[in-house]
């Protein structure tokens, strides 16, 4: 495997939560869904940063492995680099999330004052 296969696997992962939270949008449930992907990336971060420190199975080995990387520093570099992509894209879904939630109140009281 080549190191390439790292940013298709955070592309991937990012393309595949983008879909998650339009379908969470379409079904009412977009905040719910961006707060979980939240605590998962999180989560996994975490955990990565925490393989990382302890040098499990030289984890900590993905940023100088070039051609020799083992499967578990590939995982760890897509677990240390897209939690910060999936933690902003959460943010996003939650401003959009409040933001709908804003216009609909609004809404409401302008339709309940005329």
């Amino acid at each position: 495997m080549s190191p390439g296969w790292v940013q298709v696997g955070v592309v991937a992962l990012f393309a595949l939560m983008c879909a998650a939270l339009a379908a969470a949008w379409q079904r009412g449930r977009l905040g719910l869904a961006a707060v979980a992907l939240l605590v998962v990336a999180c989560l996994i971060w975490v955990g990565t940063f925490t393989a990382i420190v302890a040098g499990y199975h030289d984890a900590d080995g993905f940023v100088d492995c070039r051609e020799q990387c083992s499967s578990v520093q590939y995982l760890a570099a897509v677990g240390f680099l897209a939690p910060p992509l999936l933690i902003s894209l959460s943010a996003l879904g939650m401003i959009v999330a409040v933001g709908r939630r804003w216009r609909l109140r609004r809404r409401e009281m302008h339709e309940n004052h005329a």
